[in-house]
């Protein structure tokens, strides 16, 4: 598994240990969120939470498409983009090592 997979996958509902407290469930999801958004500024999109079960990308014209899960990101993102988003393309590789340095 990748690691934007293992970040981004969502806990099954059966594996979540009873104890887990809505507040921490809401942080992982903005945690998720904050890494998405940094990949996607490379391909000019963004990505917000809905009510906290779904999530809408958005592009900077106003096309929107809503997902759940990283396989809808990746249909959704092509959709928007017109091309397929590679994970190992150099730009996007350098795009992400710049805004890590700016941490």
């Amino acid at each position: 598994m990748c690691g934007l997979c293992g970040i981004f996958s969502e806990p099954d509902l059966w594996n979540q240990s009873p104890n887990t407290d809505a507040n921490s469930l809401r942080r992982n999801r903005l945690i998720q969120i904050n890494y998405l958004q940094t990949i996607l500024t490379h391909v000019r999109l963004r990505v917000s939470d809905v009510h906290g079960v779904n999530y809408l990308l958005e592009d900077f014209k106003g096309n929107q498409k809503l997902f759940s899960n990283l396989h809808e990101l990746w249909q959704s993102i092509e959709e928007l983009t017109g091309e397929p988003l590679d994970p190992f393309n150099n730009e996007l590789l350098q795009h992400l090592e710049r805004g890590h340095n700016n941490d």
